[in-house]
């Protein structure tokens, strides 16, 4: 009988090592899951196991990344803020170059997605909570206040003569504010309001141009 020849067993092919996330990508993914959960829940409703659970982390990925739930809705709110006025600086930037800027601020303030509409809720629900609470309410207070310099900057490179009237333009950016907060507020209750005209489209410009003409 021969002898049978031994098997000659392949060399394993080595599992690809798993990429671990960098640190922007967990925040981001916490930051996204949060906001399910609060969608889900509320702010005050989702506890930070639901929030780790939406986004697919432990509880360790969220303490290394946010102090608490605070801290992560701040976290939220700059990451609006800058979305929100990098679109307003493209606009800027287009109204200049028209020989028609109110017309042109008009025809860009489209009525709010419904992203921002949730957005919208979970800020009133904080602001709620911030108004019972003292830290809260000076930390949003800081945050709202760096979210109107923003906006005074870009008011002011439409319109060069604002800075040289300050209580003019924080009663603009706080009209501005006050009026987006007030419509979002309008067309959650009622979304039929969303084939009208936009209050922005409409208002901004009337009072935009009535301000600069009695400057």
């Amino acid at each position: 009988m021969s002898q049978e020849e031994p098997r000659v067993i392949p060399p394993a092919t080595p599992k690809p090592r798993q990429r671990r996330p960098k640190r922007e990508e967990v925040r981001d993914r916490l930051i996204e899951g949060a906001m399910h959960a609060f969608a889900l829940k509320g702010f005050g409703g989702a506890s930070i196991d639901f929030i780790c659970a939406q986004a697919g982390f432990s509880r360790g990925a969220f303490y290394s990344n946010f102090d608490d739930k605070e801290a992560l809705f701040f976290a939220m709110y700059d990451q609006r803020i800058d979305r929100l006025y990098t679109r307003l600086g493209r606009i800027a930037e287009v109204v200049q170059a028209s020989d028609q800027p109110w017309q042109t601020i008009a025809d860009h303030l489209r009525a709010p997605d419904p992203d921002e509409l949730q957005w919208d809720i979970l800020n009133k629900e904080f602001i709620l909570h911030a108004l019972r609470n003292e830290a809260a309410q000076q930390r949003l207070r800081a945050s709202r206040q760096g979210s109107k310099e923003r906006l005074s900057e870009i008011l002011i490179s439409l319109e060069a003569k604002l800075a040289d009237h300050p209580e003019q333009l924080d009663q603009l950016c706080r009209f501005i504010i006050a009026l987006h907060e007030g419509e979002l507020t309008q067309l959650g209750l009622d979304p039929a309001l969303t084939a009208q005209t936009s209050l922005l489209a409409r208002f901004v410009p009337l009072v935009m141009s009535g301000m600069v003409e009695a400057l």
